[in-house]
């Protein structure tokens, strides 16, 4: 991804890596009132569009909902289908009315799939129930994360466990444990999935580039994925942890940096930095990326990482901010030992 002056971002994605939302209709249950129903739908669509926000980094097709076939029919309250309960309870310009209507639009989940024979012949069983292969069930064969109403505890974590009932071709019941990722809540994507949507990108493409004179870089390829760890509002994200930053001690500074460095770094594909070049830098965390002759080394005291060139003498590049917005020009007294 190569940032330019103006923030606009240009994504290079593997064509046959393709990312799929499956709705899961498992969690879908009857709601006590209609403030429960309306909470359950908000949920969903606040969900819906943060993943979608996150994957049209990577493309048009990269982003698609998957749902059972008969979801917009299916009851919300005792006397309401989910369409009906949208229609009376959201305005038609509403954000959550326009979005759940794009669910509607979406393909049953096993329609089209040339692994439909795979479903017919599979169930699942969670907590001692058995489901057939549909919506979360069947999302273990692919790809995907798995976005639910919620309205179920059992539903309410990052990863769902589960029981796989196959038949072989021997006509006998195979059963053998699977899991799929699950995000019934906004904060299961930032807090436990970002990394997985960092697969989305093309990696064996990617050559980062760093030059402080111009204020270019890609080395922060990933920047508007991992800036979700820390808020959903990316204009103010950064300016909020600097702001705070500054009003920590030394201690609680450090801390406080190291911690959002190892998450950037965890999803920027990043590796830490072992053998000799730990060892002779013992007072630095240092990063190496992938695929490239850059080092990255961790400044505690404002926020930053200072780029290097892997190789001997004088290899400080230069200095950007966490949000790859302030550069410093290199300093020779910041290099690392080779």
């Amino acid at each position: 991804m190569d940032q330019v002056n103006d923030g606009t971002f240009l994504t290079e994605v593997a064509t046959e890596i393709a990312m799929e939302i499956f709705f899961n209709e498992l969690s879908l249950g009857i709601a006590a009132d209609d403030g429960e129903a309306c909470r359950q739908l908000e949920n969903l669509a606040g969900v819906g569009k943060l993943l979608k926000r996150i994957t049209e980094l990577g493309g048009e097709d990269v982003f698609t909902f998957r749902r059972s076939e008969d979801f917009a029919e299916q009851k919300i309250t005792k006397n309401k289908s989910i369409f009906e309960f949208l229609q009376t309870n959201f305005d038609f310009s509403d954000p959550v009315y326009i979005f759940l209507l794009g669910i509607f639009d979406s393909p049953y989940i096993t329609e089209d799939d040339p692994q439909k024979n795979d479903y017919d012949l599979t169930s699942i069983t969670i907590n001692n129930t058995e489901y057939s292969v549909t919506g979360i069930a069947a999302a273990y064969l692919k790809n995907s994360l798995v976005v639910s109403l919620d309205n179920d505890a059992q539903w309410d974590v990052c990863r769902l466990n589960f029981l796989l009932n196959k038949l072989n071709e021997q006509a006998e019941i195979v059963t053998e444990p699977q899991s799929v990722k699950n995000a019934s809540k906004k904060q299961h994507v930032v807090k436990c999935h970002l990394p997985f949507l960092t697969t989305l990108y093309d990696w064996a493409a990617y050559r980062p580039r760093f030059d402080p004179n111009t204020q270019q870089e890609n080395i922060l390829q990933m920047k508007e994925i991992y800036s979700f760890f820390l808020g959903e509002d990316i204009e103010e994200v950064w300016d909020t942890f600097y702001q705070e930053l500054s009003r920590l001690d030394a201690n609680q500074r450090v801390s406080k940096v190291l911690a959002t460095a190892k998450h950037i770094a965890k999803i920027q594909n990043w590796e830490k930095a072992t053998g000799s070049l730990e060892k002779n830098n013992s007072n630095r965390t240092i990063y190496t990326i992938p695929n490239s002759n850059f080092i990255v080394s961790v400044d505690t005291q404002h926020g930053e990482f200072e780029i290097h060139r892997n190789q001997k003498g004088n290899n400080h590049f230069g200095a950007i901010s966490f949000d790859g917005k302030n550069f410093k020009n290199r300093d020779n007294s910041r290099s690392l030992k080779l």
